[in-house]
């Protein structure tokens, strides 16, 4: 019994350390980086159905213009733009749609479900008896815009119905409404694939630290046997020495013997901690972003990976130094834009956008996720960031603004001539929509990109000039 005691309490003493570490670097993993990831997921995918409603609200904003410009009637504006919404297709699977209903509501549109087109939907709901049109009419009338949840069937299959957040805005010169959505089930399933690759990792690494803390286990155990039997062979000489400086030379042996060993306890204590640091910097070093660890107080980075070293600069250096090669704290004239100034604030994780400039002048923009550490008496000490490159996501916003801005310009230039033209059956002059009449000639070079030339028909050369005419017959 004391054996196993002793073995168990040998064990517990190497391996406890590790364990803890292992422990700890699985709450970071899924207590925080796991529902930042989560909630950063679903914000974006809340941000892209918002921003595609806009974009295709757009149509119908263009095609209402040209029905007050009189160069449509409303019906074949509005047949237009359900025509064209029909067909967009969006998402991994280019199955994400939009629809269109009005404030009645009576469904206008809807790609995946015409049975419900031209129909009364205010009694339809999904299988929670949440009216959803109904829903979707109150939400643009409060606010003209928003995200409402309900069941709805996944994309094109009927028999699949799941969790759905759409996300509505209405158009009021028609009184309609257009909305899309996202599927939940979408973003759990990929958060479920992160968590079990997680998990995977995280006991590779238990695993690993078990293998370990056994070995380190089995040799202790050993040389605590040997050294147990080398003090009974040390008894057993000392009770054959018959006089007083052999016991004392005795003595003095068992006195080498145990500082031998508890400066082999220490070397081996120096290698555990050593093994544990190991670990955290192989944890740190294993994240593609750049991570580092700041002192509150100073900016100083405490700890860094090799990601965030990339630019050239040590870990005993500023984070301004390090993202924008300053010597000053962020600043833009606002109090919420450097994190560790909204963290040491708030005293909550936070998430900024910054245009980062590295050690050859180039910028980026960058996402900075900050996390608050936190002495005994609350205050946080310490701010745990990383960084996420997102210079091409807004380099296709940019892109996407000048392609809109420069279709604007075009459908600006475009011009047409269209719809019932007042004209003289006498003079064939043409009235304007200020009332004032004009040469047909001057009319339509107004209205379109036809330009005049003018010639003398047969008919009137004969009326107005007979004997030219006469002398090109006799010709």
């Amino acid at each position: 019994m004391g054996k196993h005691d002793n073995g168990t309490a040998e064990y517990l003493k190497i391996a406890a350390p590790a364990i803890i570490a292992v422990i700890l670097f699985a709450v970071a993993v899924f207590g925080v980086f796991l529902p930042a990831y989560r909630q950063s997921l679903m914000n974006g995918k809340k941000e892209m159905i918002r921003e595609q409603t806009r974009t295709v609200w757009n149509i119908l904003a263009q095609l209402e213009q040209k029905e007050r410009q009189g160069l449509m009637s409303r019906e074949q504006a509005q047949q237009a733009a359900v025509e064209e919404i029909r067909g967009i297709r969006y998402g991994d699977e280019n199955k994400d749609y939009f629809w269109i209903n009005d404030m009645r509501p009576y469904m206008i549109m809807h790609p995946f479900r015409p049975d419900l087109e031209g129909r009364d939907i205010a009694d339809f709901s999904d299988p929670n008896g949440i009216h959803l049109f109904v829903d979707f009419v109150k939400k643009v009338r409060s606010s003209n815009e928003g995200y409402v949840s309900y069941m709805w069937q996944g994309k094109d299959n009927p028999g699949n119905i799941v969790p759905k957040l759409s996300f509505v805005k209405g158009f009021a010169p028609w009184g309609w409404l257009i909305g899309t959505g996202i599927y939940l089930d979408d973003v759990q399933r990929q958060t479920t694939h992160l968590t079990r690759r997680l998990i995977y990792i995280s006991l590779g690494i238990l695993l690993m630290v078990s293998l370990l803390s056994a070995l380190l286990v089995f040799q202790s155990l050993k040389a605590a046997r040997l050294r147990k039997k080398a003090e009974n062979d040390l008894r057993e000489y000392q009770n054959q020495l018959e006089n007083l400086v052999e016991e004392r030379t005795a003595d003095l042996r068992q006195a080498n013997a145990k500082l031998s060993e508890e400066i082999l306890e220490r070397q081996k204590a120096g290698e555990v901690i050593r093994q544990q640091w190991d670990l955290l910097s192989t944890v740190v070093e294993s994240l593609p972003y750049p991570f580092y660890v700041v002192n509150a107080a100073d900016c100083k980075i405490i700890l860094a990976n090799s990601a965030a070293a990339n630019t050239g600069h040590a870990t005993d250096t500023t984070c301004h130094s390090l993202s924008h090669g300053s010597d000053k704290k962020c600043a833009d004239g606002s109090d919420d834009f450097c994190p560790m100034d909204t963290v040491k604030r708030t005293g909550k994780p936070t998430i900024k956008e910054h245009a980062h400039v590295n050690g050859e002048g180039k910028t980026t923009h960058v996402e900075v996720h900050g996390y608050p550490i936190f002495d005994q008496t609350g205050e946080v000490t310490q701010l745990i960031e990383y960084m996420i490159d997102i210079t091409d996501r807004k380099e296709v916003e940019e892109e996407k603004e000048r392609l809109i801005a420069q279709l604007q310009k075009a459908l600006e230039d475009i011009k047409t001539l269209q719809g019932i033209v007042p004209i003289c059956a006498f003079c064939k002059q043409i009235r304007d929509d200020s009332g004032y009449w004009n040469q047909l000639e001057k009319y339509v070079s107004e209205h379109s990109h036809a330009e005049f030339s003018h010639a003398i028909c047969p008919k009137c050369m004969a009326e107005r000039y007979p004997d030219v005419a006469e002398d090109d017959d006799d010709t």
